[in-house]
């Protein structure tokens, strides 16, 4: 049995880059049109789930239609949120954004981003959340299951919230959303907060060029490093924080 999605939207029907995320990935979407009619549906599907041991729901809410309120209900009367996909057909309002992820959503996308990349998104999440049902029915390992936002990664220094699944690092009233690859270099960094991460690891795990020589796979990192520290740079709390151990490798300090 395929993963559940339910899709609380505003006006006539759900965003069809997201919806067609969803059904490819194998997930059943039921479409409701209210809060009140979104809270009950995960009341039931929520406790089937956890009577089963296993997520087997996903929850699609559009800003619009009253994702936050939603969120918060569910917050208020500690009900478990399952992996949470947030639509924002405006994006003018970043406190909504933060406010969602401090509210456990897992993704929080904007309509202004291209289609496809809607699509996939949301397809990535419906298959990350199928995924780790059917190692639970075949009792193996459920490596990557999580009921909730993944835990965010904190600086013990610096005022930031560091989100790895949306590529996004949040501060009190602004946000950056970083590339895939510029993410991916992003977390090697905090990871080895004040150590020096290697040209060789960088090349290898963030470009995710294993082959690549160190000469070539340099010219290729630079310019994502460029952006990378240009996108920092204009928030105090992580600004000139990356900086080059030359002949070695880039440091978060």
């Amino acid at each position: 049995m395929g993963a559940q999605a339910i899709y609380l939207v505003y006006g006539k029907g759900p965003d069809t880059a997201i919806e067609q995320g969803l059904v490819e990935a194998g997930c059943e979407v039921r479409t409701v049109y209210s809060v009140p009619e979104a809270f009950m549906a995960l009341k039931v599907t929520i406790s089937h789930d956890n009577a089963f041991g296993m997520a087997n729901t996903i929850l699609v809410a559009e800003v619009q239609a009253g994702a936050i309120p939603l969120l918060s209900l569910i917050h208020e009367i500690n009900l478990t949120l399952p992996p949470t996909l947030l639509y924002d057909r405006e994006g003018t309002n970043v406190h909504t954004a933060i406010q969602a992820l401090k509210l456990g959503a897992t993704d929080y996308v904007l309509f202004s981003e291209a289609e496809d990349a809607r699509k996939l998104r949301a397809r990535v999440l419906a298959e990350r959340i199928m995924t780790a049902h059917d190692n639970a029915v075949k009792g193996a390992p459920q490596t990557g299951t999580y009921t909730s936002a993944p835990a965010p990664v904190r600086s013990t220094s610096i005022n930031f919230k560091w989100v790895p699944d949306t590529n996004i690092i949040y501060f009190d009233d602004s946000y950056v959303r970083l590339t895939p690859v510029e993410g991916r270099v992003f977390a090697m960094l905090l990871a080895k907060h004040n150590q020096t991460v290697s040209m060789e690891e960088l090349i290898k795990f963030a470009l995710q060029m294993p082959n690549k020589s160190i000469d070539s796979g340099v010219r290729l990192l630079r310019p994502h490093m460029m952006r990378l520290r240009g996108k920092l740079e204009v928030h105090p709390q992580v600004a000139h924080r990356i900086v080059n151990v030359r002949g070695d490798g880039y440091m978060f300090t």
